[in-house]
């Protein structure tokens, strides 16, 4: 009966499901759908114990290996009964060819609703269920076979849906061994099976020796005593610090922590905090020590060391690094080394052929400067991304870049928090240039308000803004800016039918914890899209934030004491003259040279 119901379900419409990220046999991480590259995922739920699992590996082997270009290909386990490893012997012994996911809090299985092992599902990028069902039709019933498959089932619809078809079949009967597991609430859930699997997929990339984060949760020593401190900040919505609105907005690399993850490091907390067997110990996710990408084409590396207090408030360095480009480049990606995680919080890398970086930096004694006006001082030429903990290198979509003229300085501003003694940091940046030259260059316009007038003691102060889009342009991240004050900043967009698009949401926002966000995939928005964009700022004595006490009446500016309302979006045009169009459009509205550019000075009479 199980089974027919999912039929009538997935046979007249596709329903989309949260997919939480998962740990393969190898300790990797898997957010499904990820890679720029991707279009669908297949999924697989299969059982060690079953013998008819046991059968397709080699089947499964040969798809996974002649996927069509695009298509992901997983094993999942989603069994209480099966240890992590029962399922890495299955890995090696049947030598499959694709990861296998260990869905340890039968998070995936909960949202797809397996009814047998194996049974396969077809997901797009939305998580919609295109296809489910059996591989084949080899099977007539459990042990009972065909003297060969007549019925190809998974891989039509893959092949359909790589080739943008509908699916002529969305769903058949699974035939194997029954899903014996209830999925409901993990009573007693322990550290090896279950508090791990949510730690290394949220919370390590910051919690781990030398990263930073004020300590360690890697290991079940480290993470007992620290239980009821998770689950408060879990709970609270502190952790993992997301802090784009689920929703408004689809991100690579979302960092959304679940309910059911939730309840489960609370019931660890209040449970005598149970280690659990040894068999389910999970590996340590494989974060890389070197250059991710590769070979980078150029590094540059701070001049010196910089040397931080062992005390004392955040302090944003601005550090200028010639790059002695001897042409112009296109650059793909970038990988930030962090010299000192430690005290490293983010990096901003930005490009300047003024000069007027390096007039900045003489003006001022010890290696780097820091802005009167906040920020780098500038107005800048370019940029090359940023880095904060967690963040992923990654190659911008193909066929993009963006553009470092030739004669550019880099101006690299570091972000360091104190650590309680004396630190020192050098840090590096890899750079990667596109092979052949672009056909889509990478460029930014803003949304902001500076016409800020907000009086002391304000507790709900609002801005808005709006900016018309001159040409169609194709959104790839979003960079959401505040300062101390603000409290709340959303972003959408009106298309010329009247069609509202969520851009990002922070409904918490904290100065400490600013991102770029990239988009999960590039889209294109028409001419004559209005960009909107709103924001709360907090100037009463009781915003812990507020540099002032007692509050003052605050003004634009770019010190961190001052307050801006800022969303700045990466973008690209079909034309370099769109982009053109774009950019100078944009500053002229945001008064971007009467704003930044001081007057000649008049000569003196002789």
């Amino acid at each position: 009966m199980r089974a027919l119901l999912s039929l009538v379900c997935f046979t007249s419409v596709a329903v989309a499901f949260d997919i939480p990220p998962l740990q393969d046999t190898t300790g990797k991480i898997h957010r499904l759908g990820d890679p720029y590259s991707v279009t669908h995922a297949v999924v697989v739920f299969l059982n060690p114990d079953c013998p008819i699992c046991q059968q397709y590996a080699p089947t499964l082997n040969e798809l996974a290996k002649a996927l069509p270009a695009g298509i992901e290909f997983f094993g999942v386990v989603a069994h209480e009964s099966v240890s992590r490893a029962d399922v890495m012997k299955f890995y090696k012994d049947y030598k499959l060819a694709f990861p296998v996911l260990f869905d340890a809090n039968l998070g995936l299985a909960t949202a797809l609703q397996p009814t047998h092992v194996p049974e396969a599902f077809l997901l797009n990028l939305k998580h919609e269920v295109l296809y489910r069902g059996r591989i084949d039709n080899l099977f007539t019933k459990p042990g009972q076979k065909r003297a060969s498959v007549t019925e190809f089932d998974l891989k039509n619809a893959v092949t359909e849906a790589s080739a943008g078809k509908p699916i002529t079949v969305k769903a058949t009967t699974a035939v194997g061994c029954v899903y014996e597991d209830t999925l409901t609430k993990i009573e007693k859930p322990n550290f090896n099976r279950h508090v791990s699997a949510i730690l290394n997929t949220h919370c390590v990339a910051c919690h781990r020796e030398g990263e930073v984060a004020p300590f360690p949760l890697t290991t079940f020593a480290e993470a007992k005593p620290k239980a009821k401190q998770m689950a408060l900040s879990v709970k609270s919505g502190q952790m993992p610090p997301w802090k784009a609105k689920k929703g408004y907005g689809h991100f690579l690399d979302e960092n959304h922590i679940s309910k059911a993850e939730v309840a489960i490091l609370e019931s660890w907390a209040k449970t005598q905090t149970p280690e659990g067997s040894v068999n389910d110990k999970p590996l340590s996710p494989p974060f890389a020590e070197g250059w991710v990408l590769g070979k980078p084409d150029m590094v540059i590396k701070m001049p010196e060391a910089y040397k931080l207090a062992a005390s004392g408030s955040d302090v944003l360095r601005n550090f200028v690094i010639p790059l002695d480009l001897k042409e112009d480049k296109y650059v793909t990606a970038i990988q930030f080394k962090p010299g000192n995680r430690k005290v490293v919080h983010h990096a901003l890398c930005f490009l300047d052929t003024s000069g007027r970086g390096r007039k900045l930096d003489a003006a001022e004694d010890g290696l780097g400067y820091s802005s009167a006006k906040g920020g780098i001082g500038l107005l800048p030429t370019g940029s090359l991304g940023g880095w904060a903990p967690g963040v992923i290198p990654r190659h911008v979509p193909e066929g993009m870049a963006r553009f470092a003229a030739r004669g550019s300085d880099m101006i690299l501003q570091m972000h360091y928090h104190p650590s309680g003694k004396v630190e020192e940091d050098q840090s590096e940046i890899g750079v990667y240039f596109a092979k052949t030259p672009p056909t889509r260059y990478l460029a930014g316009f803003s949304v902001e308000n500076w016409t800020i007038d907000m009086p002391a003691g304000e507790k709900e102060y609002k801005l808005k803004a709006e900016y018309k889009l001159p040409v169609a342009t194709t959104f790839v991240g979003v960079a959401p800016h505040l300062h101390l004050l603000g409290k709340e900043m959303k972003a959408w967009a009106v298309t010329p039918d009247g069609k509202t698009v969520p851009l990002v949401h922070i409904a918490d926002w904290d100065f400490n914890w600013q991102d770029e966000y990239l988009y999960h995939r590039p889209f294109t928005l028409p001419k004559g899209t209005v960009v909107k964009m709103e924001s709360v700022h907090d100037n009463s004595s009781s915003n812990p934030a507020n540099p002032n006490s007692p509050p003052k009446h605050i003004t634009w500016g770019e010190g961190t004491a001052d307050e801006m309302s800022l969303c700045i979006f990466e973008t690209t045009c079909d034309t370099v003259a769109e982009i053109l169009v774009l950019v100078a459009d944009n500053a002229r509205q945001n008064k971007v040279i009467e704003r930044f550019t001081e007057p000649p000075k008049k000569k003196a009479k002789p």
